[in-house]
């Protein structure tokens, strides 16, 4: 989940609240996750995907690459299909692309962005310093996606 590094964020406290403690426990896990991999020897990496708000099963269909943005930072959040936060985890998942080694993303819907705390506005901003990732293919989604990238 988007806001997961963000314990002050509206998101962070809404759904820790509304779901009794799970932000926090969300957190734990790519800590988890991140910690174990830190002195990794055998070549294995993680790329943690942090998906905006999923959109209702009515709204549950694959709109593909083209309707997608990625973010890193946890500064930004939207919403997005369950659909195609499946079809990015197995297409992550597959490839072999090295800068998606040992990080984490934001996926959300190009259309839908919003940011996950009121001093995080500038990043919707033209020009802001912060890469936000588009692209018409999988490969072009994810090509300058940062490795070894937490949150800002």
């Amino acid at each position: 989940s988007g806001s997961t590094t963000r314990p002050n964020s509206l998101g962070f406290k809404f759904t820790e609240m509304a779901v009794a403690g799970i932000m926090t426990q969300k957190r734990r896990g790519e800590v988890g996750v991140r910690d174990a991999y830190s002195n990794n020897q055998s070549g294995l990496s993680y790329t943690i995907l942090r998906p905006g708000g999923l959109d209702e099963p009515k709204h549950n269909i694959i709109q593909g690459p083209s309707a997608l943005e990625i973010t890193q930072g946890d500064v930004l959040a939207g919403f997005v299909s369950r659909a195609d936060v499946a079809e990015v985890a197995v297409e992550l998942a597959l490839s072999s692309a090295p800068n998606l080694k040992n990080t984490a993303c934001e996926l959300y819907y190009r259309n839908k962005v919003v940011p996950v705390d009121k001093g995080f506005k500038k990043y919707l901003q033209d020009g802001a310093d912060l890469d936000r990732l588009y692209g018409e293919s999988y490969d072009e989604l994810f090509q300058r996606v940062k490795p070894n990238y937490d949150y800002l």
